[in-house]
């Protein structure tokens, strides 16, 4: 019997652990004070804060943010409650965090749908049951989720990623990872999930499918052995085309699988230049990595002539900030900035002199491959990936196939950065602090990603299918040319 008891206190224990995160504790002057931190932290330091808004125009934002917490907030309601805030900014990489026991609650605690859902241009299609049998098809149509159109869920949840200027590609993206928590914290927070869709043979039906949490979705997916590489690449020796797949282009995440780039890549262009493939294929969909180093080199393997990364690199905070708890800065970053960056003009930005190697021209490899390049993106090839889609764009080196990519392409955030973990909610809040200005010129609007020469989506067919529509409709392509 007591057994019986403990374990009753331990889920109530656990159950409200999991939904404190929804309590409205939060009381209304405090949050005023983790507003005016956020504050004065983008006005201190973020590199680029007035590109969509001016000073005065931003400030009247908070303003009016600050003006409309009257009442004590959950957690969730004042992340809601910011986010005009960081729309304003329309930075990726100005985001913040949840509390690290918010997470954990999340993790373990949460009942999340377990499903993974493909946003295409006409619909969303289940890509996958996380439970590991299939109840709905793969590649059915969702309708509705109890009783909710999809697109009014799918419209909603959209609002809460905030990306770079008006990019939705990106904010599809995320929201596809992302998929199940994010119903979880602002559509509704149930064990249960009637589902109503419309398989690829275009029968109705409906499914009630029950909620696992995180750690149960992860033990109970069995990832397949290629998708643990994060470099790799498939010969197609009748099309001579060499599929080379860059999950990443993040050096830790490399290191960590084992990979070295530069080995890699020339150990690549040997195989390139003995089995005399005629087209490369560079697959960098779902890609990312800080450093802008790795799509330099990724470039030089395919470079006819020198080339520049970027045109600019611009800083606002050249000197550290006064010691606060609630600050954690990065060091190493203002040991070196203030010799590194010189003033630009009134406005208070810094930038590299032209002379720094950054800057610089780079050449390519001695032995760089020189036949057809392609490059696939999505709106989650952002940061280094979409550095090197834009060179492999504007150097006139390759045609660009997918979507526009996630990162701005007139200049986007990254670096170093200020994360500021806010007194009463518990929110950490992540400031960049270099601004990067690709080289060349992108084409498009100034509040979009790197647009691409042909526009490809997944579609429903290779849902169902188990194949890379993207893949065939570009191999296809390439057949036909030759």
């Amino acid at each position: 019997m007591r057994t019986l008891i403990a374990f009753l206190l331990f889920t109530v224990a656990q159950g409200a652990a999991a939904q404190s995160y929804l309590d409205r504790t939060l009381y209304p002057e405090r949050l005023h004070d983790d507003l005016e931190l956020v504050r004065a932290a983008i006005h201190e330091a973020h590199p680029d804060p007035y590109r969509y808004h001016t000073k005065a125009e931003l400030d009247a934002v908070i303003d009016q943010v600050r003006d409309s917490i009257r009442l004590p907030m959950s957690v969730v309601e004042y992340e809601q409650a910011l986010r005009p805030v960081l729309k304003a900014l329309g930075d990726m990489h100005s985001r913040v965090e949840w509390p690290a026991s918010m997470q954990r609650s999340l993790t373990t605690g949460a009942d999340l749908l377990p499903m993974q859902v493909k946003i295409l241009p006409d619909g969303v299609y289940l890509e996958e049951e996380l439970k590991g049998f299939r109840s709905i098809p793969v590649g059915s149509r969702i309708l509705a989720i109890n009783g909710r159109p999809i697109q009014e869920i799918v419209e909603r949840l959209l609002t809460t990623v905030v990306g770079d200027g008006s990019n939705r590609t990106y904010a599809e993206r995320v929201l596809e990872r992302e998929f199940n928590v994010r119903y979880h914290l602002y559509i509704e927070q149930t064990n249960a999930y009637r589902v109503e869709y419309r398989t690829p043979t275009r029968s109705d039906g409906e499914h009630t499918v029950f909620g696992m949490t995180g750690n149960e979705i992860t033990n109970t997916r069995k990832p397949k052995g290629t998708e643990l590489l994060p470099w790799g690449s498939t010969a197609y020796p009748e099309s001579g085309v060499l599929w080379l797949n860059l999950r990443t282009l993040d050096p830790d995440s490399l290191a960590m699988a084992g990979v070295r780039p530069d080995r890699f890549l020339d150990a690549l262009l040997s195989e390139l230049h003995r089995t005399k493939v005629r087209t490369l294929v560079i697959d960098a969909r779902g890609a990312g990595g800080p450093e802008l180093s790795m799509a330099e080199l990724v470039f030089s393997a395919i470079a006819k002539t020198p080339f520049k990364v970027l045109d600019e690199m611009v800083v606002r905070s050249i000197a550290p900030p006064r010691t606060r708890p609630s600050h954690l800065i990065p060091e190493e970053h203002y040991a070196s900035a203030n010799a590194r960056f010189l003033l630009a003009g009134k406005g208070g930005d810094y930038r590299l002199p032209e002379t720094d190697s950054r800057l610089s021209l780079h050449e390519p490899m001695a032995k760089a491959f020189s036949g057809k390049v392609y490059m696939i993106c999505d709106g989650y090839t952002r940061d280094a990936a979409a550095a090197l889609a834009m060179m492999v764009r504007r150097n006139k080196r390759g045609r660009l196939v997918g979507e526009e990519v996630g990162s701005n392409a007139f200049g986007f955030t990254g670096g170093p950065e200020w994360v500021i973990t806010l007194p009463s909610s518990g929110l950490r809040f992540h400031v960049p602090l270099l601004k990067n200005v690709p080289a060349g010129r992108g084409e498009g609007p100034t509040d979009r990603g790197e647009q691409p020469h042909h526009q490809a989506y997944q579609t429903p067919w290779g849902l169902t299918n188990g194949q890379d529509g993207v893949r065939s409709a570009l191999l296809e392509m390439i057949r036909e040319l030759e």
